[in-house]
């Protein structure tokens, strides 16, 4: 069975999976598989990683113009023991689209290249 660390947000499970590190003698968290995660919750909110560049909507914690990642922005929420975490920035929001026709619409599907392979 694979070791995952599993957080919850907005009713989205969040599922990490995890891997033996021999260096650190532990197991962490493999973010490879991170791109198989959803991109937002429920409510439109990203997930993102920790360490990604700030956005330009953020309000670093410290007012230190040094800090230029997700981690030191006051909107970002991160899970704890994590590199991830979401982002409650309004602007950030992904806002749900209304269909005019009824049914599915294959159009709207998403896909976005994994950055980490």
């Amino acid at each position: 069975m694979e070791k995952v660390n599993r957080y919850e947000f907005e009713g989205e499970v969040i599922e990490v999976p995890m891997y033996w590190d021999e260096h650190l003698q532990r197991y962490a968290e493999d973010y490879k598989g991170y791109c198989e995660q959803p991109d937002y919750t429920p409510e439109g909110r990203p997930i993102l990683l920790t360490i990604e560049d700030a956005c330009p909507q953020a309000e670093m914690v410290d007012d230190d113009p040094v800090s230029i990642d997700c981690g030191s922005c006051r909107h970002y929420h991160q899970f704890p023991g994590s590199l991830l975490g979401v982002c409650n920035h309004e602007k950030r929001r992904k806002k749900k689209r209304r269909s005019r026709r009824s049914g599915p619409n294959p159009g709207t599907k998403e896909e976005t290249p994994c950055e980490n392979d």
